[in-house]
């Protein structure tokens, strides 16, 4: 099948017509026709069939749907990318970061405008893989997480390290709400909120109560780093992240570090061809700075 195929064929199974298709594609509903009958003829056998005026797909098509559509894809990400790579100014910079660490943006966003008065920042949050995702599409020019994965088309700088720590209100936490510190076997008896295993304070989290013997509310679990310490700032557990995403929640909250520490590596990530900005280059450094305070 030609890219002219796919592309009818998956406005078709977007929108069940032909004149639907066709005023998705910016074409007329004849030459849809023509090209739908083309493809039937390349393959050999109809994919579609008519009932009550919509087109519907044949059990050859569905099976033929996912490749249809990851090739679809595939052609968007390529027009997409060369979009961004043609009309995104020079003066224009754009920084994604995971959501627990969007807190140190205004910091490095201030310390940046001293330097480049002239440029506009645009920044975006996203969980690691839509980092990696929208750096691939030059959607964003810099993206900052937790140890992102590694990826052969990125390259990847650590800006500094955070600990683990638990954060909830003093009655919670007993004997320990005066303590600096916790060793991590004594959360065991807590009632601690869950951090799902998505990203690597979460991979982290599961590696301790493994080790530690810690357990989880079978009715409760978050995603999200935040929404873990409003659980905890209403009295519903204790949550257990980064001491950044913490450091907002305080002096509501009484943060505590988990003993042994395990240290979580903080990352700027960028494409690897090309070189970075002065604006992205001074960002990230500014962002350094912020994060280590």
């Amino acid at each position: 099948m030609k890219l002219r195929h796919i592309e009818i064929v998956q406005a078709l199974l977007q929108t069940g017509s032909l004149s639907a298709a066709a005023r998705l594609l910016g074409i007329s509903q004849p030459s849809a026709t023509k090209h739908l009958q083309h493809a039937e003829g390349v393959v050999g056998y109809p994919l579609f069939k008519r009932h009550a005026g919509r087109l519907h797909p044949t059990r050859e098509l569905l099976q033929l749907a996912p490749s249809i559509a990851a090739a679809w894809h595939s052609v968007d990400d390529v027009r997409r990318t060369a979009l961004n790579l043609r009309s995104t100014p020079q003066a224009v910079l754009r920084v994604g970061t995971v959501p627990a660490l969007s807190g140190q943006i205004p910091l490095a966003y201030q310390a940046l405008l001293q330097q480049h008065p002239e440029v506009r920042c645009e920044f975006v949050t996203g969980h690691h893989h839509e980092l990696v995702q929208w750096l691939l599409l030059h959607e964003i020019d810099v993206g900052i997480a937790f140890a992102p994965p590694g990826h052969p088309a990125m390259q990847a700088e650590e800006l500094g390290t955070r600990r683990l720590v638990c954060a909830a209100l003093p009655q919670l936490l007993g004997k320990y709400k005066a303590h600096r510190s916790v060793e991590a076997k004594h959360l065991a008896t807590m009632p601690l909120i869950e951090l799902v295993n998505t990203d690597p304070v979460g991979q982290l989290v599961a590696t301790y109560a493994q080790r530690f013997g810690w357990r989880f509310p079978a009715a409760l679990s978050v995603r999200t780093h935040r929404l873990a310490l409003e659980l905890a700032a209403q009295g519903l557990g204790v949550a257990l992240v980064d001491d950044l995403s913490a450091r907002a929640f305080l002096p509501a909250l009484n943060v505590i570090l988990v003993e042994p520490a395990a240290e979580i590596a903080v990352r700027a990530i960028f494409p690897k061809p090309g070189a970075l900005s002065a604006a992205a280059r001074h960002f990230i450094e500014a962002y350094r700075a912020a994060v280590t305070r």
